[in-house]
């Protein structure tokens, strides 16, 4: 372990014990711009010989060590995957683009056939490939996300009140995310992405346990939801409305997430083949929330590597994938806007 900075015994007894299981070496790094959540710089994501926590150089104490330990429980789920299997991500290909993009565009003209202010073509064209994207990095985030604080959660009891109050910043945070683009976006996407978020952080609530992390209690929009009785619901313009339909669908999603990992035995002995079974476990939910939301043509399981690559040709990747969607049209939209 490479650090100058002071650790407790119990980080640190975990730092060295991922690196025993998975042989390899942790660095840490304080950041002043670094992302709230932490960033995990590994060797069997990027071609690189060590493994690197970057954390905001503000946090200290047991919010430092809540990161470090959440990175290092990921890291440990990629390592075992890498040495007992293979280690995949959800990736994407120039084919899978266009057909994600155009459901996404026939989602679209479907909500814009019911507005009075209708979205100007150029901007309707650039989202397809955005909202593309971001569901990418969802469905490679929001399971491991939930496994991650479990784990942690049942690991390391000292730091859980620390765990829960970066929990909550982090859930609100996603929640208000789009937010500015909810009248843009098509209804269904806006849905989903809400409605992922909803569940995990429902499962969170349920597995920390603390009511506190509930959206229907912390969740302006979806205050109005608690306790309400079903036929009340029912009977009143709520269901209609986006945040309603988002615990509705995160409501199912939420069963998703639940089923595999409440089977999951959290203070097992940490093993390698303990931790390849946490990463099935992932792949299992990321495999069943697709399925859910009709995705599973648009993304699949891919080298790590595979997934670089494919962010570095997306450019190219979006290009041709409007061309096939709009052919010679493509060209008339850009010159008339």
């Amino acid at each position: 372990m490479k650090t100058e900075m002071p650790l407790s015994k119990p980080i640190r007894r975990f730092i060295t014990q991922t690196e025993e299981l998975l042989d390899t070496e942790i660095s840490l790094l304080r950041q002043p711009e670094a992302d709230p959540a932490g960033t995990l710089v590994d060797q069997y994501t990027y071609d690189i010989d060590t493994n690197v926590i970057i954390f905001p150089a503000q946090y200290i104490g047991l919010l430092k060590d809540f990161v470090i330990a959440k990175h290092c429980t990921h890291l440990l789920m990629k390592g075992a995957a890498t040495k007992l299997s293979a280690y995949k991500v959800c990736s994407y290909d120039q084919d899978s683009v266009y057909r994600g993009m155009r459901q996404i565009y026939i989602d679209a003209l479907k909500d814009e056939a019911k507005k009075e202010n209708k979205l100007p073509v150029q901007k309707l064209i650039q989202m397809l490939f955005i909202l593309f994207t971001h569901f990418n990095d969802d469905v490679n985030e929001i399971p491991w996300n939930a496994i991650n604080n479990a784990s942690v959660y049942h690991r390391m009891p000292k730091i859980r009140k620390t765990q829960l109050y970066h929990i909550m910043k982090e859930s609100k945070h996603d929640m208000d995310e789009m937010m500015e683009q909810e009248t843009i976006i098509p209804r269904r996407y806006f849905v989903m992405n809400k409605a992922m978020f909803y569940a995990r952080d429902m499962f969170l609530a349920k597995t920390l346990p603390a009511d506190e992390l509930m959206p229907v209690l912390n969740i302006p929009q979806m205050k109005k939801f608690n306790h309400l009785e079903v036929k009340e619901m029912l009977t009143t313009r709520w269901t209609q409305t986006a945040w309603y339909q988002s615990k509705v669908f995160g409501d199912n999603m939420l069963e998703i997430i639940d089923k595999p990992l409440g089977l999951v035995k959290w203070d097992e002995e940490p093993t390698l083949e303990y931790f390849h079974d946490l990463y099935k476990v992932g792949v299992l939910v990321t495999d069943n929330l697709l399925s859910y939301m009709t995705m599973r043509d648009w993304f699949s399981w891919e080298t790590p590597k595979h997934l670089i690559t494919a962010n570095e040709n997306k450019d190219e990747y979006e290009k041709k994938a409007l061309k096939k969607i709009f052919g010679d049209l493509l060209s008339d939209v850009w010159e008339d806007s």
